[in-house]
């Protein structure tokens, strides 16, 4: 089972149209170890893409161990950076549900609503 933290959109795009929830998953991300930079760019994380190519940087220019040791540790925190993101937008975390895949999280999620 994966487990999934619920985020309900600001106030602001709920009176929009956009009252869906995004789900956002616990656990290690490929994508952010493999394309670093470019997941963060993908999810729309500016400052910190923009921190994390300095850090990187700089690291590489000290050691291209510790630059891989950096990558290994963004690969474990990036989905907590997006949380992390979000509330700064505005999203509130309404809760945690456990599902095999996103679609089964998003229709647990639904079957609680009603």
């Amino acid at each position: 089972m994966r487990v999934f933290t619920v985020h309900m959109p600001p106030a602001e795009n709920a009176s929009a149209g956009e009252t869906l929830p995004l789900l956002v998953p616990e656990r290690f991300s490929w994508g952010a170890l493999l394309f670093g930079p470019l997941w963060l760019l993908a999810h729309r994380l500016w400052w910190p893409a923009a921190a994390f190519l300095v850090a990187s940087l700089l690291l590489g220019l000290l050691s291209p161990w510790a630059a891989a040791g950096l990558q290994l540790v963004f690969a474990f925190e990036a989905e907590d950076i997006r949380r992390w993101a979000l509330a700064r937008q505005g999203w509130q975390a309404a809760g945690v549900v456990a599902a095999p895949d996103e679609q089964a999280a998003t229709q647990r999620l639904l079957d609680a609503a009603a």
